[in-house]
């Protein structure tokens, strides 16, 4: 691997090049469809790195030859140098394949095109390409910089080639890979969107969104479920739901907040507000966003009820994904749940913390939260026959 492009110049584009250029030390074209995505791209890698001279961890000259190892543009220039293009463009099916399609006509026939997306089917991005088994995901997590996990996403013609060069190329990025089934969502995703989909209800029931949030931070998370939807984007949020809900079912129908809060402006962070308000570093609860959804907050719940009550479904789901092959393993499925979305790590992951508690127990919790709240909280068959053998996840 001698040279790479990101398509992209986002947040998550920026962030591919920093662990790219800094960690695998391999040279980064970033193309954009505007020289400001490029400027900025350029410009977050440069204070990213200045941090680090500022705390001695890099020197000067260090800085100036990493940011000599970073180009971009507008055009294809580049592109027949480049082993890997990693995408991290907006997620559009019609647009992804675009890319396929000028990756293939403007660089190598043994270059790789890695896509991130974060929720649309491998094997439609790799619809119309000349070249699949070329053609993987490479799903990075928010800031891709700090989060150590990489899902890579063979889909059927995805060759064994390409499988292990990706690995390999996350790895030499300080990533952790987990090798994923091609199914929309995947797993990081899949087994979030319940928890997320729970935490929504929760709150139309009229919880604080402070009450909310502390339940989860005392049960172990890094943020809070309404901090982490901020933190991603309402707008992200809206785009992901709906092609869970079509590609999986029903069970991914979530309460209807995100048009309520879009149409007030509400994009999260990167707006200003969405459930918070922000202020340089600090956040407050927006009060305003009760009236914008129709509430009156009042604290009835125990936390730690509000906590398992998010969490069981998380839990449900994980079962389904090992079951249906999309993981490969218990061990996967932890790592993906600790380092994707910060699962408490002194709980183990999903899979150990569900041995902990004894899976009879887990089925007898998630019937109990189904007779009150409804047959989301069912639990999957994959629990109930475990359950009745006795069976734990890891032997």
């Amino acid at each position: 691997m001698s040279n790479a492009v990101v398509l992209g110049g986002g947040l998550m584009g920026a962030g591919i090049t920093h662990v790219t250029v800094s960690k695998a030390k391999v040279p980064v074209r970033i193309k954009d469809v505007s020289n400001d995505g490029i400027v900025n791209a350029l410009g977050y890698n440069f204070k990213l790195l200045e941090k680090k001279r500022k705390r001695r961890i890099i020197s000067k000259a260090d800085l100036q030859a990493q940011m000599l190892q970073m180009a971009g543009g507008t055009d294809f220039t580049g592109f027949n140098k480049a082993d890997v293009v990693v995408e991290a463009v907006f997620e559009d099916l019609g647009l992804k394949q675009q890319m396929v399609n000028d990756v293939e006509t403007h660089a190598k026939p043994t270059t790789i095109f890695a896509t991130n997306t974060s929720s649309i089917p491998i094997a439609q991005i790799a619809e119309k390409a000349e070249r699949p088994e070329n053609v993987v995901g490479l799903h990075y997590f928010s800031p891709a910089d700090k989060m150590p996990l990489v899902e890579v996403i063979p889909h059927e013609t995805t060759s064994e080639e390409t499988i292990a060069t990706m690995v390999q190329f996350a790895r030499k990025q300080g990533k952790t890979p987990i090798v994923v089934k091609d199914q929309a969502g995947f797993y990081v995703n899949r087994i979030l969107a319940p928890y997320m989909n729970e935490s929504a209800n929760v709150l139309l029931a009229n919880e604080p969104i402070e009450s909310l949030d502390r339940a989860l931070l005392d049960f172990g998370f890094p943020v809070g479920p309404i901090t982490l939807l901020d933190e991603v984007g309402v707008d992200i949020g809206a785009k992901i739901m709906p092609i869970l809900v079509n590609e999986l079912g029903e069970r991914f129908q979530g309460p209807d907040v995100f048009d309520k809060l879009l149409n007030d402006g509400r994009k999260g962070r990167k707006s200003g507000k969405g459930f918070y308000t922000y202020k340089g570093k600090k956040k407050t609860v927006d009060s305003s966003v009760y009236s914008v959804l129709g509430l009156k907050p009042e604290a009835s719940m125990a936390e730690k009820e509000i906590a398992i009550r998010c969490v069981l479904p998380m839990l449900n789901e994980a079962v389904r994904c090992l079951d249906e092959g999309i993981i490969r393993s218990p061990r996967d499925g932890d790592i993906g749940a600790i380092f994707g979305i910060g699962f408490p790590p002194f709980l183990g992951g999903p899979f150990r913390y569900m041995d902990s508690l004894g899976i009879k127990k887990v089925v007898e919790l998630m019937n109990e939260h189904a007779q009150k709240y409804g047959d989301r909280f069912a639990p999957c068959d994959g629990l109930v026959t475990r359950a009745g053998l006795d069976e734990s996840f890891y032997k």
